[in-house]
């Protein structure tokens, strides 16, 4: 949220940065929020009485961030979907001449109909609708996303083949995109820009942490041999496989590390 609000403040700074010096220091008064949202025709309105489903909208022509338990926008017009009931505080920062202004509005939702739950959630997000994963080639020094590990623990590393110079058959440009549709989970592979993607049917087993892949599609197949992969870790950025009978004996252990797309370390 911080980041965000650093981000409004550095386009107000720039916008501002444009008039002549004599004005910079006299800008207008920060507009009363009621009166703005008349103005720019402020809309934040359930779809279906106490749904999840929030329309939000003001006029064209003004930059805009949307904050809604922690979900934000900047787009004009967009529809979010809450993730949980009760009383919700919508924020509308609206970038004026005289700074942002913020305008709150509040929303009471008792359903949330076809809520995914954690830890799924974090794969598919919240209601299904996907999440695409790609390997997390810049976690730590960009050797730790492909590894040797031993069988009874993943994260004691045996070998690092990426610091030797050996990479996947796949090149590590492969998206993964979990979904759920027709209350079937799915798992689209796409290995490199422009290849057919393949597509299977996956399990996911909350209670083990496990993951099976039906079909043989799973990218850095060459030190796979099983469908099912346990998982080590997996939270809204983060997901590491790991299977104990891999490498070329079938005695060893091997460990894959994504990262959701767009996601960034700060390493």
């Amino acid at each position: 949220m911080k980041n965000i609000i650093y981000l409004f403040i550095t386009t107000t700074l720039l916008l501002f940065s444009c008039d002549p010096i004599e004005n910079r220091d006299t800008l207008p008064p920060l507009e009363n929020p009621d009166k703005l949202a008349e103005a720019i025709n402020l809309k934040v309105e359930s779809t279906f009485p106490g749904g999840n489903i929030i329309a939000l909208g003001i006029d064209e022509g003004f930059q805009v961030h949307w904050d809604a338990e922690g979900i934000n926008s900047f787009k004009n017009k967009d529809t979010i979907r809450l993730r949980t009931i009760g009383e919700k505080t919508i924020i509308c920062n609206v970038l004026t001449k005289g700074g942002i202004v913020s305008i709150k509005r509040t929303i009471n939702v008792t359903s949330v109909p076809n809520l995914i739950e954690e830890p799924l959630a974090f794969l598919i997000d919240y209601f299904g609708d996907g999440k695409t994963w790609v390997y997390a080639t810049d976690f730590s020094n960009g050797t730790l996303h492909w590894f040797l590990s031993a069988p009874y623990a993943w994260d004691e590393i045996w070998w690092l083949p990426i610091a030797d110079g050996v990479v996947s058959e796949d090149g590590f440009q492969s998206e993964l995109f979990f979904e759920k549709t027709d209350d079937k989970l799915f798992l689209t592979v796409v290995n490199s820009p422009g290849d057919e993607p393949q597509v299977s049917e996956f399990l996911f087993n909350p209670e083990e942490m496990t993951l099976t892949i039906v079909e043989d599609i799973f990218p850095g197949m060459d030190h796979a041999y099983k469908d099912t992969f346990q998982i080590k870790i997996l939270n809204e950025n983060e997901l590491v496989l790991f299977q104990d009978g891999a490498g070329a004996a079938k005695n060893t252990g091997w460990t894959w590390r994504f990262k959701r797309k767009g996601y960034k370390y700060l390493n």
